[in-house]
This record gives structure tokens, sequence and C-alpha cells, in this order.
């Protein structure tokens, strides 16, 4: 299925990782965030993704690797360069473990 989503490459103190913003749904359940990040790898040739996403406060979260993710807490994302990706991202088969499918962005 082709989806839509906004996502930034991320190149910082030798780190060069993908994040991604979601609704924040997809926080509630980890196992279909991590398929979500497996699912999202061949759209940025494979480096890590971080996924995003606001939490009540409007305050940013993220998900993803932990050494990333403590990286992202020093970088400020409105300064990244976000751009529309369009990828064929397979998540409403047993792939991803809600089987309803999940919509990643709006």
């Amino acid at each position: 299925m082709k989806s839509q989503f906004e996502g930034a490459i991320i190149d910082e103190q030798g780190q060069k990782f993908a994040v991604v913003s979601v609704l924040p749904a997809v926080f509630q359940n980890a196992t279909d965030a991590t398929m979500i990040i497996k699912a999202l790898l061949p759209a940025f040739n494979g480096i890590p993704v971080v996924l995003v996403t606001k939490n009540k406060e409007g305050a940013p979260a993220y998900y993803g690797r932990s050494d990333l993710v403590l990286l992202l807490d020093t970088i400020n994302l409105n300064e990244a360069a976000w751009s529309q990706v369009s990828a064929e991202i397979n998540l409403s088969n047993d792939s991803c473990p809600s089987k309803d499918g999940i919509k990643i962005d709006v």
C-alpha cells in the first residue's frame, strides 16, 4: 500500500537516521510501532528509523533505538529538513499485529 508521511534525515554526532512523524495511536502498541519501523526501513535505504509524535502536552515523544532517542533530546527537530515521503509500505496484513492496519500520519 502506498503511504504518505512526513520524514526527515538527521545526521548528528556521527549518527545518520530517519525520523518519521506518526499519529499518537501508533505508540499504544510497542509491537506495532516496531513493525512500522521495520516496514519503513526500505523507504530510507536501511538507515535506522525513529518514530516521533506529540504527547498530550505538545512535547515530542519518540520510539526507536534508545541511543538515537537520547540524541534526539538534544536536537531541535523544527530545524530538520522535513519532507513528504511516499513509499510502498505494507501495514495492513499479518506483518502488522493489529491486522486492521495503522495510519502512520494524516
